[in-house]
């Protein structure tokens, strides 16, 4: 099974696991991803960005050896993905350093989020060199529309450590890291959205995000309106250019557009202030872990842990990360953010998984697997159902059914190998 193979049938199977931990909203198997915010501090100012409005001191800031043994507790949960944040992570002078740690750790995937202002050729190589498998750069439209919302100049900065990026790894052959884009759509950007998909498309990026502005990204749970909404008048451009991405989505085979085609098609219902219905659940708390940069275990809906007088391990099967779960089990008011959502139709995403398998032998190994994790999440859901409330027990008998189902399904069409 090749490496693209291998990393979607753990998405499937991690898809499969998440589902039954939301009925019982306990974690029946680790989070998908870490983010690990390791500063507060950043050298822009970003309009959409409420993080300046209660810097960080660095002093505050976990040190580099009190980051290496968090990142060992991320390991031992069995973390595959951690992405380090901000703020912008590159004002750690340490940051290569907790890369290369992460990785020798037996991480498989890190992954950096920044604006790409501090990049120069000896960072990117450095990074390149300790195996960084992902880097993102925040981009949120071409040139003068970026400067206004993230400083005059950064555009050219940003989109530089794209081109050092794309250098270096052809001179030292190297395949990674992807490259990515993070693009935030509010009022004065529409009209650069398919603009910034022919940009990355010219700078050989990997992939793309689109996501809508949040009121505030410290308080996620706020919903009302703020300045950078789009207006009424500019509502029918937004649709028009999400009803084209999702066109250039179906048929775009030299760069993934990443977003969800849910979630894109919701954004302009969000900008309106719709709820987004039954067919978007949360995540949050099951799917991924934040660490803030003083060591505190941060949700939407309040902080569950700090790591500096707790284990990882014990935060995220704490009481106080319990009533998080069930806190966003009734939320109402998804963000619409990637990070915590994914297709709620399993037995869709896993039907289109095994068919889209040539090879009979690759197909009978993701069967086996994707059969053992649900005879996993079956057995807990069973074991579940007899000790809580009876309309729990209803819901948790009802999901087992619906996964031995599928389990069957997948049997069938595996048999020969499975």
């Amino acid at each position: 099974m090749d490496q693209y193979l291998e990393r979607e049938l753990i998405k499937v199977e991690d898809m499969i696991g998440f589902y039954a931990s939301r009925v019982v909203s306990y974690p029946l198997v680790p989070p998908e991803h870490v983010y690990f915010s390791l500063t507060n501090r950043c050298c822009l100012r970003c309009v959409m960005c409420d993080i300046p409005k209660s810097p960080g001191r660095q002093e505050d800031e976990l040190d580099t050896e009190e980051t290496k043994k968090i990142i060992l507790q991320i390991k031992d949960l069995g973390v595959r993905h951690l992405i380090f944040s901000g703020g912008e992570p590159l004002l750690r002078e340490d940051l290569i350093e907790l890369v290369r740690f992460a990785r020798a750790s037996g991480i498989p995937w890190v992954d950096i989020i920044t604006n790409g202002i501090l990049c120069d050729d000896n960072i990117v190589e450095e990074l390149i060199q300790a195996g960084l498998n992902h880097v993102t750069v925040s981009l949120d439209g071409i040139s003068g529309t970026h400067d206004s919302i993230r400083g005059n100049g950064s555009f050219q900065k940003s989109a530089r450590a794209i081109d050092l990026f794309n250098y270096h790894k052809q001179r030292l052959h190297v395949s990674s890291p992807s490259v990515g884009i993070n693009f935030t759509i509010l009022n004065r950007n529409i009209g650069d959205m398919l603009k910034v998909v022919e940009f990355a498309k010219e700078k050989k990026c990997n992939a793309i995000v689109f996501q809508p502005v949040l009121v505030s990204n410290v308080s996620m749970h706020e919903r009302k309106k703020n300045a950078l909404w789009p207006s009424a008048a500019e509502m029918p451009d937004l649709e028009k250019n999400i009803l084209e991405l999702l066109s250039l989505k179906s048929g775009q085979q030299d760069i993934l557009i990443y977003t969800d085609d849910a979630i894109l098609k919701g954004i302009p219902g969000y900008f309106r202030g719709k709820r987004a219905g039954k067919r978007f659940k949360c995540y949050e708390a099951l799917k991924r872990i934040v660490i803030t940069c003083d060591g505190k275990i941060w949700s939407c809906k309040g902080i569950y842990g700090d790591l500096k007088t707790g284990s990882l391990r014990q935060i995220w099967l704490s009481a106080q990360a319990q009533n998080v779960r069930r806190a966003v089990n009734v939320c109402k008011d998804h963000c619409l953010q990637d990070c915590v959502y994914f297709p709620m139709d399993i037995s869709g995403q896993v039907r289109g998984f095994l068919s889209g398998i040539k090879g009979a032998e690759d197909r009978n190994i993701a069967g086996k697997r994707l059969i053992s994790r649900m005879d996993y999440c079956i057995d807990r859901l069973r074991e579940w159902s007899t000790s809580r409330s009876l309309g729990g027990f209803v819901r948790r008998r009802r999901e087992a059914g619906k996964l031995s189902s599928l389990r069957k399904e997948v049997l069938n069409k595996c048999r020969t190998g499975c």
